[in-house]
């Protein structure tokens, strides 16, 4: 037993796979575990008050930024060649540029109504804010597509350190202004700046040395070409990011920024070390799938199959651990007025587990050009989250019954969201005569 048990292991060690996943993992890592042993001194330093408006506020950014190049970046990893994949990385960068100032207007628009639902009455003076964070991420998450399709893994990583630093450091040090959410506000965008220079670089080095001089009509006919994107996956995208971050948005609406707070919280206490495998896999099975859908047909299946296994135990031990040891987290670290978090952090654990194993697989359904389904499986399950957390406050339940209800209906929604990965891939392996489940589960 534990000769197989070391074999295997062995084995994992010398996988290219895994060995990219460690490589990306420890950026993620680096970021992960700063943020986690800085929260104690934040949750001193901000209120659960602040903490949700801060929330509410990234929650809006990272649900705007799935649609801020269309969903156009995607096809970056995956097209043909480097001189079409470059001219979407142009045609990308354009399009944030253009979201960007159309996202930051309509958020000054609307800062009165914003403002009234979170009780902030200075929101006006964040839409700049708004729209230099939104623009910063969005023109970093189309060159780090790019870093994946060259494999720039060590770069990737190294990003994520510098990410962290300057968020955690802008946002400690802002505290002693007690500008409230502000502080987060600013960190927020510092940190999302930084990497972008360097990704950058890589990629203006890579079309120099291959000599790419991209034109207007190629990016053109290369958007035209791949418009099922836009037209299906922004949908699908924007859906999916709606399911993540709405209950922030709706919970302080419902039940106050307080709440908000907490929940966010405990959000991120099962979200950054899950976030540590989540996000490596997925850019290195993505980056994998690709390469076997075009050169390797029968390997694309034994993958799915082999990194399913592997993130469903890794999830189990990890969010476990996170939840047993809760009680101390709240009682020695965080301070009595975070203490309503340990409950919320409880309730979210399946759905953060389910939420793990999908994700990880995910894009196999971009891959496949299979844009139909995953429109079908986002629009089910916003509408199941929507239901459970608009059905709470119609019968007048209390937060907690409201995230028990959300945990619930997000768990059915993932597990859609990976049935219909699985049902992508065994189509393909059919039409490409791939071998049978059971030749993947051997392997």
């Amino acid at each position: 037993m534990k000769t197989a048990a070391l074999k295997y292991l062995k084995r994992l060690v010398h996988e290219q796979f895994v060995r990219n996943v460690f490589v990306l993992a420890s950026g993620t890592l680096f970021s992960q575990v700063l943020i986690l042993a800085t929260l104690p001194i934040v949750t001193h330093l901000y209120s659960p008050s602040d903490y949700g408006i801060f929330a509410v506020y990234s929650s809006v950014i990272s649900i705007v930024l799935v649609v801020v190049s269309l969903s156009y970046e995607v096809t970056i990893p995956i097209a043909k060649d480097d001189r079409t994949a470059s001219s979407m990385v142009h045609l990308c960068l354009y399009l944030c540029i253009l979201m960007s100032l159309i996202f930051g207007g309509a958020f000054y628009g609307l800062h009165d109504k914003l403002a009234v639902w979170l009780d902030a009455p200075d929101l006006r003076k964040y839409y700049y804010l708004f729209a230099a964070s939104l623009l910063c991420a969005g023109v970093y998450n189309v060159l780090n597509f790019w870093s994946i399709r060259k494999e720039y893994f060590k770069p990737i990583s190294r990003t994520k350190y510098f990410q962290s630093m300057n968020q955690v450091s802008t946002q400690l040090l802002l505290s002693l202004t007690h500008t409230g959410p502000l502080g987060l506000m600013y960190g927020d965008l510092i940190g999302r700046m930084t990497g972008i220079w360097n990704q950058w670089k890589l990629w203006r080095k890579d079309v120099r040395n291959a000599g790419i001089r991209t034109t207007w009509a190629e990016i053109k006919s290369n958007a035209s070409r791949y418009k099922r994107f836009p037209l299906l996956s922004s949908g699908s995208h924007i859906l999916n990011s709606l399911g993540l971050y709405l209950p922030n948005i709706l919970l302080a609406w419902m039940y106050g920024p307080n709440v908000a707070g907490l929940f966010t919280l405990a959000q991120r206490l099962l979200g950054a070390p899950t976030t540590l495998v989540s996000i490596s896999v997925s850019q290195v099975y993505l980056s994998n799938f690709a390469i076997h859908a075009n050169q390797n047909p029968e390997k694309v299946v034994p993958l799915f199959m082999g990194t399913l296994r592997k993130v469903l135990i890794t999830g189990i031990v990890i969010i476990g651990a996170v939840t047993v040891a809760s009680p101390y987290l709240f009682h020695y670290l965080f301070g009595k007025q975070w203490e309503g978090t340990e409950p919320y952090l409880r309730i979210m654990s399946i759905m953060y587990l389910s939420q793990f194993v999908a994700n990880a697989v995910g894009a196999t359904i971009d891959v496949m050009e299979r844009q139909d389904l995953h429109l079908i499986r986002e629009v089910v399950r916003i509408l199941m989250v929507l239901a459970a957390l608009l059905s709470a406050r119609y019968t007048h339940q209390n937060a907690l019954t409201a995230a028990t209800m959300l945990s619930a209906a997000s768990t059915l929604g993932y597990a859609l969201h990976l049935t219909l990965s699985w049902i992508s891939v065994r189509k393909y392996r059919t039409r490409n005569s791939i071998p049978e489940v059971a030749t993947a589960l051997n392997d």
